[in-house]
């Protein structure tokens, strides 16, 4: 297929360009500048420079392909809330109007999973579980989800929206806030580290949007997700002892707000266990990492190696 996305030089779109182009797909990347577009092209992709909010580099980039993914949204957290909320407004909205003028196979939108769940502490939760952002920023990303899905009901885009929960590789939010600050001594863990977090890592997230690209399920939400939900405690020490670091004490959440955002960490200890069973069923999905266990070792070992 010819597939557009957007974000193609971050975290998880550079995985999924990389994934598409090794599938044989013809892949156009929207990348916010030269710099990034050369990440686009170095990973076999044709690059369109711009802002994901000008309307015309839109009508560009969807021009004569067969499917879309937009992962140009601002990552959960972002402390600058007004351009974040620029961004995923005006992008989404933009990227919509730009669909509705071409025939599309599919078309697939990056949610996440964390902080839209009604459920009770350690609950493990599926898509059938009532919808209840509380966090500000979670609210705005869960409305976006809305008007994907009334696009899908009112005129027929062919959309699939999926939702990670913390996605883990060498590099993005989970270098910055983990890996980073683990090698440094200065990672702790918030509160008392017994509430349950969800993992999956970026290569299977990655393989998660090409299977949505490739076998369309139009209309539908998943959570993609690795099968072994952790506390955050056992987590923290199994990444340290992967880093050869000490085992990393405690911090209040109010300073841990702080230094990440006051939502993240909010949305961090909600704890809550999501299953993975229906995108394994519809798409066929299954996790080249199942557990973190599986998965972390090679991205310790590709950060320290590129950290000296």
């Amino acid at each position: 297929m010819r597939v557009f996305v957007t974000g193609a030089s971050g975290f998880i779109g550079s995985e999924l360009v990389r994934q598409l182009v090794a599938a044989g797909h013809a892949v156009t990347g929207l990348a916010r500048d030269p710099g990034r577009a050369r990440i686009v092209e170095g990973l076999g992709a044709t690059a369109i420079v711009g802002d994901v909010r000008d309307p015309a580099v839109l009508r560009d980039g969807v021009k004569d392909v067969d499917a879309v993914v937009h992962l140009a949204l601002p990552r959960a957290g972002e402390k600058n809330l007004e351009y974040a909320s620029d961004v995923s407004k005006r992008g989404t909205q933009g990227m919509l109007n730009a669909c509705r003028a071409v025939s599309l196979r599919s078309f697939v939108f990056a949610s996440g999973a964390l902080g839209i769940y009604r459920h009770g502490p350690g609950e493990w939760i599926d898509e059938t579980a009532p919808e209840d952002p509380r966090a500000p920023s979670m609210h705005e990303r869960w409305m976006l989800d809305k008007v994907v899905r009334a696009a899908h009901r009112e005129w027929g885009l062919p959309a699939t929206i999926l939702r990670p929960p913390i996605v883990y590789g060498p590099s993005g939010a989970f270098k910055e806030f983990f890996l980073d600050l683990m090698r440094r001594d200065l990672f702790r863990v918030p509160g008392d580290g017994s509430y349950v977090i969800d993992l999956v890592s970026v290569e299977d997230c990655a393989a998660a949007y090409r299977l949505a690209l490739e076998r369309p399920p139009a209309g539908e939400t998943f959570l993609v997700v690795d099968d072994d939900p952790v506390t955050m405690r056992a987590f923290a020490d199994f990444l340290a002892a992967e880093m050869g670091r000490r085992r990393p004490g405690r911090i209040p959440p109010f300073l841990a707000k702080l230094v990440a955002g006051r939502e993240a960490v909010e949305v961090l200890m909600e704890s809550v266990r999501l299953r993975n069973r229906k995108i394994k069923e519809r798409l066929g999905w299954a996790p080249r990492h199942p557990s973190f266990r599986d998965g972390i070792p090679g991205v310790v070992r590709a950060y320290l190696g590129s950290a000296g």
